[in-house]
C-alpha cells in the first residue's frame, strides 16, 4: 500500500445568500471565518496539503491568506465551478499526483478540531470513506404536499451529516466519471459515493462543528470560541481631495462616470480614506499618513480598498473586529445614488461585515463652499469597533 498522503479541498466559492454577504470573509475574534478553517487543517497532522476552492473574486485575496496566516500547507487556490460538485472537481484536479485520500471540508466549517479530522481519516482509510455525523436531537418530520404530517422517521436511525467527508482518491475519481456519465449533480459528496455504489462510514463528532449559514451560527461560533464581553470604540474620518481632469473618479471602489476624477497620490478615494481614518482612530492607531505616506511610491496610484483591507488586518491583529460604518459623501456632482449600494458591498466586503452593517449616504451642499462650486468632494464617515476583553 502506498503511503498516505491527504488532500484537503476547501469549497469555499458559494454566494452566501443566507448571510446577505461573505460569510468566509466575516470576522471570528479577529479572523476570517476561512481564516480560521484553514488554520484547523495546517495544524492537522494527518492533512498533508491544503487546496481552496474560491470564486474569482477572491482568488488573489485567499492566496495571500498562505503568508498573511502562515498556511504552509496552502498548495494553491483554484477557480470554483457552477455547483458544489464541478467546484469540488476542479479542486481534486489541482492536488498532488501523490495523493492517496482527499478530505473535502467547508470553508464556512470553522470550528471542527483537529483530533475529529483525525479519526475520520483513519475511519476512511479503513473503510474506504468516512464522514463526520452527529446523532439528530429533534423529532424530524415528513411534510405532505398540503403542509401536513405525512410521516415520522424513527429518529434513533437519523445522522446529521457534516464534514469534513473523506475518500479515496481513486474512488471518487471513479464516483466523479459516473456521476458526469449519467448527468447526476450532487450538492453532498457522501451522496455522490453512496450512487456510485460505495459505502460510507459515519464518525460521531460534536455538536459544535457547525456550518455558519445565518448571522445567527456567528454568535454561537463566537461563543463556542470563548468570546467574552465585548468593549466597544467609536472612530471619525474625515478626507478631502480636489477635483481635477484627466483622473477617474472612484468612490468606494466604483468607478464613477464623470467628466473630472479625484486628485491625489493613491486613487483618492475619498470616501474610503474617511472609512479609514475612521477605524485607525477609533484603534488609536494614528492615521492614513502616517501608514500610507504620500512620499511613499508604493502607494502612487494605489487601490484605496486594499489600503482599506491592510487597515482591517492591522486592527486583527490586535483583537479588534469591525461593528458597523457610516459615511457621508459630500459632493454636488456626479449624481451617486446609482453606485451606493455596489460602494457599500465593496466596503463590508473589505471590513469584514455584513453589507448591512455598511451604510453610504451622498449629499450635496446646495452649492455652498469648495464642494458646491465643484472644486473638490469630500467625505465623513463614523464607526463602531469591538475588542473582547
Amino acid at each position: 500500500m502506498r503511503k498516505r498522503f491527504v488532500s484537503a479541498i476547501v469549497p469555499a466559492a458559494g454566494s452566501a445568500t443566507r448571510m446577505g454577504g461573505e460569510k468566509q470573509r466575516l470576522l471570528l475574534k479577529g479572523r476570517p471565518v476561512l481564516a480560521h478553517t484553514l488554520t484547523v487543517l495546517q495544524n492537522t497532522l494527518v492533512i498533508d496539503e491544503i487546496v481552496v476552492v474560491a470564486r474569482a473574486a477572491d482568488l488573489e485575496e485567499f492566496s495571500a491568506y498562505k503568508e498573511r496566516f502562515k498556511l504552509t500547507k496552502l498548495k494553491s487556490v483554484v477557480l470554483g465551478g457552477d455547483s458544489r460538485q464541478q467546484s469540488v472537481s476542479n479542486g481534486l484536479a489541482a492536488i498532488s499526483s501523490e495523493a492517496t485520500m482527499v478530505a473535502v471540508h467547508d470553508g464556512a466549517r470553522p470550528l471542527v478540531t483537529a483530533e475529529e479530522i483525525e479519526r475520520i481519516v483513519a475511519a476512511a482509510e479503513e473503510h474506504g470513506a468516512a464522514t463526520a455525523a452527529t446523532p439528530v436531537k429533534d423529532t424530524l418530520k415528513i411534510a405532505g404536499e398540503d403542509g401536513t404530517v405525512a410521516a415520522t422517521p424513527d429518529r434513533s436511525t437519523l445522522w446529521a451529516v457534516q464534514t469534513p467527508q473523506v475518500f479515496w482518491c481513486d474512488r471518487y475519481r471513479d464516483a466523479l466519471k459516473k456521476a458526469a456519465v449519467d448527468g447526476r449533480d450532487f450538492t453532498d459528496d457522501c451522496q455522490l459515493f453512496e450512487y456510485s455504489g460505495y459505502a460510507v462510514h459515519l464518525v460521531q463528532t460534536g455538536y459544535q462543528n457547525i456550518k455558519i449559514t445565518t448571522p445567527e451560527d456567528m454568535a454561537v461560533a463566537h461563543g463556542l470560541l470563548g468570546g467574552g464581553e465585548m468593549e466597544m470604540r467609536i472612530g471619525h474620518g474625515y478626507d478631502v481631495h480636489r477635483l481635477a481632469e484627466g483622473r477617474a473618479l472612484i468612490l468606494g471602489g466604483v468607478t464613477v462616470p464623470y467628466e473630472k476624477g479625484l486628485l491625489g497620490h493613491s486613487d483618492a478615494d475619498v470616501l474610503t480614506h474617511a472609512v479609514m481614518d475612521a477605524l485607525l482612530g477609533a484603534a488609536g492607531l494614528h492615521d492614513i499618513g502616517c501608514w500610507f505616506p504620500d512620499t511613499d511610491e508604493r502607494f502612487r496610484g494605489a487601490d484605496s480598498i486594499k489600503l482599506l483591507e491592510h487597515v482591517i488586518a492591522l486592527l486583527a491583529e490586535r483583537g479588534f473586529t469591525v461593528g458597523n460604518v457610516d459615511a457621508t459623501v459630500l459632493a454636488q456632482a456626479p449624481k451617486l445614488l446609482p453606485y451606493i449600494d455596489t460602494m457599500r458591498e465593496n466596503l463590508a466586503r473589505a471590513c469584514g461585515v455584513k453589507t448591512s452593517a455598511v451604510n453610504v449616504k451622498a449629499t450635496t451642499e446646495e452649492k455652498m463652499g469648495f464642494t458646491g462650486a465643484g472644486d473638490g468632494m469630500a467625505a465623513h464617515a463614523v464607526c463602531i469597533i469591538k475588542e473582547e476583553v
